[in-house]
C-alpha cells in the first residue's frame, strides 16, 4: 500500500490491490474518518474507500488550508462543512458537512473548527460581493 499526496497537482494517489493506482483528485475529499489503525477516506460523488493507514499518517499530507482535525477520529476539508453545533461546554459540538453527514469536534478544537468556519464565512461573503 503505497499513498502519497502531492501538494502540487492536489491529487491523491492510492494503490489497492485490487483496482490498481487510482488518482482521486483532493478538492473532492470531504472528510477522512478513523476506525482503529484503518481510515475511511469519504469522496464527494458518495465512494468511500477503507485504507490501512491512520489518520496521523494522512493528516501532514493534506493541504492545512482546506482540511482541519475536528477530533480525534476525524480530519475534515472545511470546504465542506455547511453549518457547526455547539453542543454543551463539556461535549465539544458538531460539523454538519454539505451531504447530509454530521461528525463530533472535540471540546479541545472546538475554538479552532468555530475561528476557521466564521473565516471561511467572511471569505466566501467578500467574494460573492464582488469586491475579491
Amino acid at each position: 500500500m503505497n499513498q502519497l499526496v502531492s501538494p502540487t497537482t492536489q491529487a491523491l494517489k492510492i494503490y489497492r490491490q485490487r483496482e490498481g493506482q487510482m488518482v482521486l483528485p483532493i478538492t473532492d475529499l470531504m472528510f477522512l474518518r478513523a476506525t482503529g489503525n484503518y481510515s475511511w477516506l469519504h469522496w464527494k460523488n458518495g465512494q468511500r474507500i477503507l485504507l490501512p493507514r491512520t489518520l496521523k499518517y494522512y493528516e501532514p499530507q493534506l493541504p492545512s488550508g482546506w482540511f482541519v482535525r475536528a477530533h480525534r477520529n476525524c480530519i475534515v476539508n472545511v470546504r465542506y462543512i455547511e453549518r457547526i453545533e455547539f453542543l454543551y461546554p463539556d461535549k465539544g459540538g458538531l460539523v454538519h458537512l454539505h451531504s447530509g453527514d454530521v461528525l463530533p469536534v472535540s471540546r479541545r478544537r472546538w475554538v479552532a473548527i468555530k475561528k476557521i468556519f466564521q473565516r471561511l464565512l467572511l471569505t466566501d461573503r467578500y467574494v460573492q460581493t464582488g469586491r475579491a
